[in-house]
């Protein structure tokens, strides 16, 4: 067994607040913001896109603000909360907009979320309130479950009446393995695109994400209605073998039918369509379950690739290059 699958295998161990580490949370106590900007990148970020995926479910009522770029963002807050999340610590983009508010010298309400680097360092240093884990063997994409719970922590210590149950004896990983290993083998070859509704599209990212990251393998996503006022017509052109995964759920019956319409159609010109439903009780057990089957079947199709599904040897010569 290899590092990628075993922490596959314990992602369940994830779910919970219990290997979180905190410091300077109290920092935070009746803070009370009026917005959250939460400043990320790659797969340091997929934890926000849940976030902002299950908002409502949680019970945060907030307005949030995902930036994935260098500096700040600008906004109308009036007292925002930003956090700062990377894996590493050591991620250039997050880092610029964590340094210039340490610059300014104004008193802004910070937190981050990481396993050390620069990041780390800083917070630290100047008693930022912080919530970190071990690294162990995770990639950044594979860490979204301690990630979201390290989110959700600040939010708490904030004052946000953000609610959150513990998945950790829930969710089975291995449930899932061997729908996966099937589903790599339509995927094998082909390009992938990934289809939801709106209220779901932070899953079709991370499907993206993982596909193109640990199979080493071309995938986008999108979502409907707006797919079908422009992206369908690529699929006249015949002469690109593409796998389409639609991740179905309860949506309104105009998108339902949607649904229906357009796999067809992509049928009728030789896409290969998967139909996934949403399963779970909640948005977010639907979340880890549909993460969980993305995690094995991108990694039995780097398998089937010949692909090392740790590996990103593009991003981390970018990385060195800019350096």
């Amino acid at each position: 067994m290899d590092a990628y699958e075993k922490n596959i295998i314990d992602f369940g161990k994830q779910l919970t607040e219990k290997d979180i580490t905190e410091a300077n949370l109290g920092k935070l106590s009746g803070a009370h913001p009026d917005g959250i900007v939460i400043v990320c990148m790659g797969g340091s970020g997929l934890a926000s896109e849940v976030l902002r995926g299950v908002e409502k479910e949680i019970g945060l009522n907030l307005p949030i603000v995902i930036w994935k770029d260098y500096n700040l963002p600008e906004h109308n807050f009036k007292k925002p909360l930003y956090i700062f999340a990377s894996f590493s610590g050591n991620t250039e983009e997050t880092l610029s907009g964590f340094e210039n508010i340490l610059k300014s010298g104004k008193k802004y309400l910070l937190a981050t979320v990481t396993t050390g680097g620069r990041l780390k360092k800083l917070s630290q240093e100047k008693n930022i309130p912080f919530v970190s884990f071990d690294a162990g063997s995770l990639t950044p994409r594979q860490s979204v479950g301690i990630m979201f719970y390290g989110l959700t922590k600040i939010l708490k210590s904030a004052g946000l009446n953000v609610k959150v149950k513990d998945y950790s004896k829930a969710i089975k990983p291995e449930q899932f393995r061997n729908e996966g290993k099937k589903l790599a083998v339509l995927l094998k070859d082909r390009i992938v695109v990934i289809y939801t509704d709106e209220a779901h599209r932070h899953l079709g990212y991370i499907w993206k994400i993982k596909t193109n990251e640990t199979a080493k393998n071309p995938a986008f996503n999108n979502v409907l209605p707006e797919m079908d006022h422009n992206e369908i017509v690529g699929f006249e052109n015949k002469n690109f073998k593409t796998t389409a995964i639609f991740l179905k759920s309860d949506s309104h019956p105009r998108i339902k039918k949607r649904f229906e319409l357009t796999e067809k159609l992509l049928e009728e010109k030789g896409v290969c369509v998967i139909e996934l439903e949403l399963k779970g009780k909640t948005e977010l057990e639907k979340a880890w379950r549909m993460m969980l089957l993305a995690d094995w079947t991108t990694y039995y199709l780097a398998k089937l690739n010949g692909s090392n599904p740790i590996e990103t040897k593009s991003i981390d010569k970018l990385k060195k290059l800019m350096r």
